[in-house]
């Protein structure tokens, strides 16, 4: 589908003229960002693109198998139609969608329609999705939700992101951080790669931008620890014309080695369609084939 918003397709045309950082990357860091660097090392939003091409991309890709998958998740789903199979109301009349085979009989009808309980710990009711795995391929955990829900965000940014409205210069850059960190994450994990190589982040990420976070010896280490990532980046409602963003806000701590091999492999398809469609043409390797050497 193309989007309307100018933006995303000046972005989307880009795709079409990608080239290679073949700088050797360095990982970034998960605190203490920009400590005592000068104003030449800031990263600006153009700093940005080669991943947000990425991202767009990944989104459009997975959406027509993942966005049916996410309407339990979101409480878009008609709550008689999942209690009970059948609502009093016609598809076209229900502010909800109907088009569901999930069941399940004692889920809390204040907790999913109001996502709150007063009732709490107390209730009789189940405030959680039971047996999601019979309904759903791959989300099926709160891990998978928030990590398809954080490929939304950051494929809306690519499109609707307003430079101008971050006014703080530190907000800014801690905003530039955390979704070139959130990026590298989801690039380690769904991407295909070789043990203990970061091959895969250069491929498809601004190498360079990287760089300027953590040493390259740490990246692997650090990517392997849970992330907390601003929980605006969660918020499907959130206006990016509005001052959206400030540092040390509420964040949500993402442990992305919780991902099934169900999500990854669906992800790991995409990634390596790609790589075939659009940098394979320019000369690029793919890093997580073994290439012979000559002996």
């Amino acid at each position: 589908m193309v989007s309307k918003n100018p933006k995303t397709n000046v972005l989307t045309k880009q795709m079409n003229d990608l080239t290679l950082d073949r700088n050797v990357g360095k990982s970034i860091q998960t605190s203490d960002f920009y400590i005592n660097r000068s104003e030449k090392d800031r990263i600006n939003f153009a700093r940005l693109e080669k991943g947000l091409l990425l991202f767009i991309y990944l989104y459009e890709t997975a959406k027509s198998t993942l966005a049916s998958e996410l309407t339990l998740w979101d409480h878009r789903l008609c709550f008689y139609m999942i209690k009970d199979g059948t609502c009093t109301k016609t598809s076209d009349q229900c502010h909800h969608i109907h088009q569901t085979t999930y069941r399940q009989s004692n889920l809390c009808p204040f907790w999913y329609i109001n996502k709150t309980c007063k009732f709490n710990s107390k209730c009789k009711n189940s405030h959680q999705f039971e047996e999601v795995s019979k309904y759903h391929r791959y989300l099926r955990t709160e891990t998978e939700v928030n990590v398809y829900k954080l490929i939304r965000f950051i494929r809306n940014f690519a499109g609707h992101y307003i430079e101008s409205v971050i006014t703080d210069q530190n907000d800014q850059q801690n905003l530039y951080k955390d979704i070139i960190i959130s990026m590298v994450h989801i690039v380690h994990f769904l991407s295909l790669k070789q043990p203990d190589s970061i091959e895969h982040l250069n491929l498809f990420l601004e190498a360079a931008t990287i760089n300027q976070l953590i040493p390259k010896e740490d990246l692997l280490i650090e990517l392997d620890k849970p992330y907390d990532i601003p929980s605006i980046f969660f918020d499907l409602s959130m206006n990016f014309n509005t001052y959206w963003y400030q540092n040390n806000t509420n964040k949500q701590c993402i442990d992305f080695n919780q991902l099934s091999s169900e999500f990854i492999t669906f992800f790991n398809d995409i990634f390596t369609g790609y790589y075939e469609g659009r940098l394979k043409s320019r000369g690029s390797k793919a890093p997580w084939r073994e290439h012979s050497k000559k002996t």
